[in-house]
């Protein structure tokens, strides 16, 4: 029987504006990708997903943001690590202030991988390192529709 896996749960925002997604670009040692602002849920400081969302903004950001629906579920297993990753993927609704890392300084982990902030066109993420990859197909009518149905990503191993 094998060991039971930790849990993580990862809550992003998808903000789009004018045919643009806004990314955070990650280097870690020889790898390099651009994902949606987000994090892992902090049970001391995190009543929601939500307010994960809305943490991670301001510190991976510098932005104020209002969280709108749920738009993607994803969970993925890491076995080799003892590891289970469950993310949710909410619209970014509005948002006020500038763009910013300097809220990183003092944290810690993503204060040494995150090196840029980037409005991203539909063309120009085609071409990068992005994860996840699922949300190319549909990201930008999923974000743009009046009701959203969420969709389930599937599970990857």
């Amino acid at each position: 029987m094998s060991a039971p896996l930790t849990h993580r749960i990862r809550a992003a925002g998808l903000l789009v504006e004018d045919g643009r997604i806004l990314l955070v670009k990650h280097v870690v040692g020889d790898d390099t990708y651009w994902i949606p602002p987000g994090g892992g849920f902090e049970s001391q400081s995190d009543e929601s997903t939500r307010d994960t969302v809305s943490r991670e903004f301001r510190e991976e950001t510098g932005l104020d943001v209002a969280v709108g629906p749920l738009v993607y579920v994803r969970e993925f297993a890491e076995p080799a690590l003892g590891r289970f990753h469950m993310e949710l993927f909410y619209r970014i609704d509005a948002w006020r202030g500038e763009l910013s890392l300097a809220n990183l300084n003092g944290l810690g982990g993503d204060e040494f991988e995150i090196r840029e902030l980037g409005w991203v066109s539909r063309e120009e993420l085609a071409a990068l390192p992005f994860y996840p990859a699922e949300l190319l197909d549909d990201v930008w009518e999923r974000v743009a529709a009046e009701e959203v149905v969420i969709r389930h990503l599937g599970l990857q191993r």
